[in-house]
């Protein structure tokens, strides 16, 4: 009995340690004054696994009187669990851990800012490669507030390119339920290789480019799947971005998301190579360019094209006159996408601008709404849709470890590529172009008739063909050659293979009837009802 009483007295023991290893942090407090780690000022041995270094940034966008600033760089060279807590500025936290070492951020009631390179900058960690999975978590503590306020820096050999206020040359993952507040002179959050995945927290994301990013062409996927996330671009004269922007795919399975694209540019709000899918939670997305959101989509979504660009109160409600959804924009938008768990197959919902509204209101996002007396109703369809040309880009097997799609999470795309064809001669098709002549084959043509219900500034960053010309036109110009490639979808001429895809007119005739299926979500020409 004794010697059972004692054996598990050491199993205890052995357990009790190994808990304790698995908890044990490093802790880091930040201040312009001094750096401790564990309580002990911040050592300068290279050699140490939390280590101070200074640089001086000298890259060609360090603004003149920035040009002697010095950072000091906090390095992460071992894996493991570290707390941040402070304010500090002119400082960098980088990560350099081993290809196997897993490295947890805790931010706790930070407040860092660097005006010359990336707040954060993540170098190497262990990355599984596997969407959805990640090596290096940046976590809110319960009940923080943190706060980023970061710049970029160029590519200099041999260091990588980081152009995000948080930077990630792999795969990065958010937890926690802390909030983060991020404020950004280029891009917020950039994952350059891998995959970003959210599954906790509140984020405000500001940035003078995408506030989030996932940028390795065709195989980066990006995935919300709990929290609050709230990014929007800078509407700063002559600026660009997407609210949400992928070069893979991008993948919504819960939470709630605002994406909030720059005003001004033809940008998308949620923006993806390769495909994005809405599969649970509030999701919005506004921009100027038309971003298709996958039809195998797990959630039903609708999306709106409006004849004018709106900054007024969007109102949705159902058949029983309800709100089922409801945003005051912030900016002008031609293209909103939204999606919750209330809309239903089959239903038949009525749009409006304006009104009376009562309810909570969180960063326009209106919720537990109480009142609402209408405002304008909006009609759909009279034959009218913006239609823009699109261009499929090249297979993208090469791109991608062994020629793989990565394998999606659950309710993604199954791990299918949309196909590309491969019939179609882009050089043929780029030769043919070249050679139309547009006064020539629209002499005649009514003009004002043909670009009814157009925005010219939209229009011309991406037109149709298709839309300019007639079947015998086109015939003529391009002979045997297959154009229908032109209509699918998510591979443009703006931004990317992501730029703009026409969409088909949503009715013939005017109507104020917004009958949404898993097959018809796209509503186009959206003006007051007459």
């Amino acid at each position: 009995m004794k010697k059972l009483f004692a054996l598990a007295l050491v199993l205890c023991m052995l357990m009790g340690t190994s808990a304790s290893a698995e908890s044990a942090e490093t802790v880091i407090v930040l201040s312009d004054d001094q750096i401790t780690v564990d309580g002990s000022a911040i050592t300068e041995d290279t050699s140490a696994p939390v280590h101070l270094a200074r640089v001086i940034e000298t890259h060609e966008d360090v603004p003149e009187n920035l040009k002697d600033v010095e950072n000091r760089v906090v390095t992460i060279t071992d894996g493991g669990v570290y707390r941040l807590s402070g304010t500090a500025s002119d400082i960098q936290i980088a990560v350099k851990a081993g290809d196997d070492d897993d490295v947890r951020l805790i931010l706790d009631n930070v407040d860092l800012t660097c005006r010359t390179a990336s707040v954060i900058a993540i170098y190497s960690a262990h990355d599984p490669r596997i969407a959805g999975e990640y090596g290096v978590t940046i976590e809110l503590a319960a009940g923080s507030d943190n706060r980023i306020t970061g710049s970029h820096n160029s590519a200099e050999d041999p260091e990588p390119e980081f152009d995000g206020a948080i930077g990630s040359q792999v795969s990065l993952g958010f937890e926690g339920s802390g909030s983060l507040t991020v404020d950004a002179d280029n891009e917020g959050v950039e994952v350059a290789g891998g995959h970003m995945t959210i599954n906790g927290g509140v984020f405000h994301i500001s940035a003078c480019d995408d506030p989030l990013n996932v940028s390795e062409d065709g195989v980066g996927v990006l995935t919300v799947n709990d929290g609050y996330l709230y990014s929007a671009v800078k509407p700063l004269e002559g600026g660009e971005g997407d609210g949400i922007d992928s070069n893979g795919w991008i993948v919504f399975n819960g939470g709630t998301a605002i994406n909030l694209a720059h005003p001004a540019s033809g940008d998308g709000g949620i923006d993806s190579d390769m495909g994005s899918s809405i599969n649970g939670g509030v999701i919005v997305g506004a921009g100027n360019m038309y971003d298709p959101i996958e039809s195998a989509s797990g959630q039903l979504f609708m999306m709106l094209e409006f004849g004018q660009a709106t900054n007024d109160l969007v109102v949705v409600t159902d058949a029983q006159n309800q709100p089922v959804f409801a945003y005051d924009f912030p900016h002008d938008y031609m293209y909103i996408a939204f999606s919750t768990p209330d809309l239903k197959d089959g239903e038949t919902y009525h749009v409006y601008l304006g009104g009376e509204i009562e309810g909570t209101v969180q960063d326009g996002l209106y919720t537990a709404i109480t009142s609402y007396v209408p405002g304008t109703q909006m009609q759909h369809g009279d034959g009218n849709a913006r239609q823009r040309m699109t261009m499929a880009a090249p297979d993208m097997g090469g791109l991608q470890p062994g020629g793989n799609v990565p394998e999606m999470p659950q309710g993604g795309f199954g791990g299918q590529a949309p196909d590309m064809g491969g019939q179609f001669d882009m050089n043929a098709y780029m030769a043919a172009l070249a050679q139309l002549d547009l006064n020539e084959l629209l002499k005649g043509a009514d003009l004002n008739e043909l670009l009814k219900g157009k925005d010219l500034n939209s229009l011309l960053t991406g037109f149709a063909v298709t839309d300019l010309l007639t079947d015998d036109q086109i015939k003529a110009v391009f002979g045997d050659t297959d154009i229908s490639i032109l209509d699918r979808g998510g591979r443009g001429m703006g931004g990317g293979f992501g730029g703009p895809r026409g969409m088909e007119s949503s009715a013939d005739v005017a109507t104020t009837d917004f009958v949404l299926t898993k097959d018809n979500t796209g509503f186009t020409n959206v003006v007051a009802a007459e």
